[in-house]
C-alpha cells in the first residue's frame, strides 16, 4: 500500500458536527483492533442503545475541546481531539477508522498534536490509554511516549515537546 500521509489534511470540526459525524459513524466505536465488535457473551457492549448515551456523555466531556477530522480526499479516516492544560497539550482522543489503520495516519495525528504543542509553547504531549490496548501502546512508545502514571485501567503517557 502506498503512503497516503501526503494525501491527509487535518481540519478543525464544531461540536455539532464532530456530534453528527459520532452518531452516523459508529464503525469507529463499534470495531476493536482485530476488527470484531466487542462482545459480552451473546450481547453486543456497543448496541445502538448504549453507544447513543457514550457518544452524547463523550461530547459533554470533550464540551471545550479543540476537535479535527483527519480527511483522505473527502473521507474521514481519523478523529483527534486536543485540550489545553497549563503545560501541555493533552490528547483525549485519538481514533483512526478500521479500515485505515496500519497506515501510518495515527502518527501523522501525532505529529500534527507536537505541532500544535509547539505553537502553544507547551512542554508536553500527554495521553491517556488502557492497559490492555497492546496496539496503541506499541505505537505510542514507538512515537517516544513514556509512562508518567499508573492508573487501576489505564496509563498516563507524556512525549516532551522538542522546541523549534
Amino acid at each position: 500500500m502506498r503512503d497516503v500521509r501526503a494525501f491527509l489534511q487535518v481540519k478543525p470540526v464544531r461540536r455539532l458536527e464532530h456530534l453528527s459525524f459520532n452518531l452516523i459513524s459508529f464503525h469507529f466505536f463499534r470495531n476493536s483492533e482485530d476488527g470484531n465488535r466487542l462482545s459480552l457473551g451473546s450481547l453486543l457492549l456497543l448496541s445502538p442503545l448504549t453507544v447513543i448515551p457514550y457518544i452524547l456523555a463523550t461530547e459533554v466531556m470533550l464540551f471545550r475541546r479543540k476537535r479535527y477530522f483527519v480527511k483522505l480526499k473527502e473521507q474521514v479516516v481519523g478523529i483527534l481531539v486536543l485540550r489545553d492544560k497549563s503545560n501541555a497539550l493533552y490528547i483525549s482522543s485519538l481514533a483512526v477508522a478500521p479500515e485505515y489503520r496500519r497506515l501510518g495516519i495515527a502518527i501523522y495525528m501525532l505529529n500534527y498534536a507536537d505541532q500544535v504543542a509547539k505553537r502553544l509553547d507547551k512542554k508536553w504531549l500527554e495521553l491517556s490509554v488502557f492497559k490492555g490496548n497492546n496496539a496503541a501502546l506499541r505505537l505510542y512508545k514507538k512515537d517516544g511516549f513514556t509512562k508518567k502514571k499508573e492508573k487501576k485501567w489505564s496509563f498516563i503517557l507524556g512525549k516532551e515537546v522538542k522546541s523549534k
